[in-house]
């Protein structure tokens, strides 16, 4: 315009400006990442320039012993899939004190050494309320809540019957615990101090005060008595105790009473017919609309539930219920079908990428997984080995797909993968994922979500799957 020529130094300097504003839009620019945490997946958007920073944003909060995987200082990459492994926390009681750490381990040892605890011979080791045994301290199980441990200690047992005392070293929880491990057997009416819930005490001595009771359980109570009779029916007769309609004892009245101190129980029987209702489900139905676009759906009629009724005849011995059978039944209220319209309007649109314009009719996300066929699980000497199931040679540009979602022979586009055809299934690919196909010398490992286009030409309308499982 000056007719002076613009000097080179001046041009350079204009095109590093440039490229360095193009490069700070695409720092700023927004990437799409998936975060996965055991079986629950979220998606977000975000400007963060780190895997932690995104963790971050999402509002999720880390311990420092869970696992991020890539690690949270690596960049951010756009269509990444974040995964979270969580540390269980797991407490460690010993001796009264409570120790909190979180673990990946679940061998019941390999928690007690992080915890910087060791056991003795004959310690226990109860987890969430159950002892372990010491063969299974090195076996892979699922995480506990608590883990206890009960060091080994000495106790006296003095019988009072018998004039016996024994002394025991034992890792039991309690005094019932520690008499059941001694072998001794104990009745309703012998006395035992401390009680049998109390919390052993290393040197502890335990005192069973043995008797010779007949003991009846009636309605909820515990009667104790001495007798001489020769039946049931006659011990039940001097404690005033009368049996009606349908009621029962165990054992029977016409038997001896127990000689082993075990107790009679009376069984009160009560019979009662009831009428029980439960839900009547309902179907659902799909219907087309030829003006809603494709892969949405419109509920047109929200399905309810029916009432189905029945009598039942209810036995409950002891207030428990024992068992309940159906005598008749009947539909109460119907149901009503819940009708869902499906969309069957196809517009196609065009999607830029790096092997030019494509043109599509369909986008689905998808989870994309990776095979070729050394990776596919068949034998080398199958001889099927290497072949889809349209019968082609495996190699990178085919996919494998699930039936009631495309039929064989679909174009696809996949981003990062290129174009493909579905020419495979395989018995783990259902719904909506794809197993994209490669070589097996440039085989790429996929376990991501991804949007999958399908191209154009649009197939007849008998080979769309409109609903998509």
């Amino acid at each position: 315009m000056f007719g002076y020529p613009i000097p080179r130094w001046l041009i350079i300097v204009g095109v590093v400006f440039v490229g360095a504003v193009a490069l700070a839009g695409l720092g700023l620019r927004e990437k799409t990442v998936t975060v996965s945490e055991g079986d629950q997946t979220i998606t977000l958007t975000t400007q963060a320039g780190t895997v932690g920073d995104a963790i971050q944003s999402a509002g999720i909060a880390l311990y420092p012993e869970d696992i991020v995987q890539p690690p949270a200082g690596s960049p951010l990459e756009p269509d990444s899939t974040i995964t979270i492994t969580r540390a269980l926390p797991v407490q460690i009681v010993d001796g009264g004190v409570t120790h909190s750490i979180r673990t990946h381990r679940n061998e019941i040892a390999a928690m007690i050494a992080e915890a910087g605890k060791t056991l003795s011979p004959g310690d226990a080791v109860y987890a969430d309320g159950q002892r372990v045994p010491a063969d299974q301290f090195d076996l892979v199980g699922p995480v506990p809540h608590v883990i206890l441990i009960q060091r080994a200690m000495p106790i006296a047992i003095v019988d009072g019957t018998r004039g016996a005392t024994q002394t025991i070293t034992t890792a039991a929880l309690t005094v019932g615990g520690a008499i059941a491990e001694a072998g001794i057997t104990l009745y309703v009416a012998d006395g035992v101090t401390p009680p049998l819930a109390d919390p052993l005490k290393p040197n502890l001595a335990i005192t069973i005060q043995r008797s010779l009771p007949i003991t009846v359980e009636v309605d909820g109570k515990t009667l104790q008595t001495r007798t001489h009779r020769t039946t049931v029916a006659e011990v039940l007769t001097d404690t005033g105790v009368m049996l009606v309609a349908n009621d029962f004892t165990v054992p029977g009245p016409d038997d001896p009473p127990p000689a082993d101190g075990s107790a009679i129980r009376v069984v009160r029987v009560v019979e009662q017919i009831i009428t029980e209702t439960k839900p009547l489900a309902y179907e659902t139905q799909y219907q087309a609309i030829a003006d809603l676009e494709i892969d949405t759906t419109q509920i047109i009629q929200a399905g309810a539930y029916g009432t189905t009724a029945s009598r039942v005849r209810v036995r409950y011995e002891n207030g428990v219920e024992i068992s309940r059978a159906a005598e008749d039944s009947w539909t109460a209220a119907a149901s009503q079908s819940r009708i869902v319209g499906y969309g069957t309007k196809i517009v196609t649109r065009t999607l830029d990428t790096p092997n030019g314009p494509v043109e599509y009719w369909r986008a689905v996300r998808m989870y994309a997984t990776s095979y070729s066929a050394s990776r596919s699980g068949t034998p080398r000497t199958a001889p099927w080995y290497g072949r889809t199931r349209s019968g082609k040679v495996l190699t990178i540009g085919m996919a494998a797909i699930d039936l009631r979602v495309m039929p064989l022979g679909t174009r696809l586009y996949v981003p990062g993968y290129g174009f493909a055809t579905a020419e495979d299934t395989g018995g783990g690919v259902k719904g909506k994922w794809i197993d994209l196909g490669y070589d097996d010398w440039n085989f790429v490992n996929w376990h991501q979500y991804v949007t999958v286009y399908f191209l154009t030409p649009v197939p007849p309308a008998d080979q769309i799957k409109w609903v998509i499982p």
